[in-house]
């Protein structure tokens, strides 16, 4: 777990602002490994996180954001949620029986531009998935598929 610096999370939100529309994230946000992004926003300050992190193994603190890839961030659902009223690009909106499709966890063949697309049904956000082109690639966490 790594604390990330002022100018560390101005450039995450400054993708974020270019991928999605996202400009506001007051919360502290911490790295762990090199891609994944958990913001805080509990009382402990950078510096008690930082001699924490020290003297005991933390595995997780937070909520789980995003994923930092090379071609752009992925949001988690709970992340996207969390912002869901500050996005504005990159929406690609679904039918209902795509929607079934995805909390499946299945890919969505569909034509877009290559990207991160948030995923919308019925006015309700679901997810993010990869565009490749010709389709869209699952990323929902097998634990929070539906079985059948």
């Amino acid at each position: 777990m790594k604390p990330m610096s002022s100018s560390q999370k101005k450039k995450i939100i400054q993708q974020l602002n270019e991928q999605f529309g996202i400009s506001k994230l007051p919360y502290l946000f911490l790295q762990f490994g090199k891609e994944k992004i958990r913001i805080y926003s509990g009382n402990l300050a950078k510096e008690d996180l930082n001699n924490l992190d020290k003297n005991t193994r933390i595995e997780n603190m937070g909520l789980y954001f995003a994923r930092v890839q090379p071609d752009g961030i992925r949001l988690t659902i709970d992340g996207i949620q969390l912002v869901k009223d500050q996005i504005t690009k990159n929406v690609m909106e679904i039918n209902d029986e795509q929607a079934k499709q995805w909390f499946k966890g299945n890919d969505l063949d569909i034509q877009a531009d290559s990207a991160f697309k948030i995923l919308k049904n019925d006015n309700e956000f679901i997810g993010c998935g990869k565009s490749t082109g010709d389709r869209i690639t699952n990323f929902v966490p097998k634990e929070r598929r539906i079985k059948g």
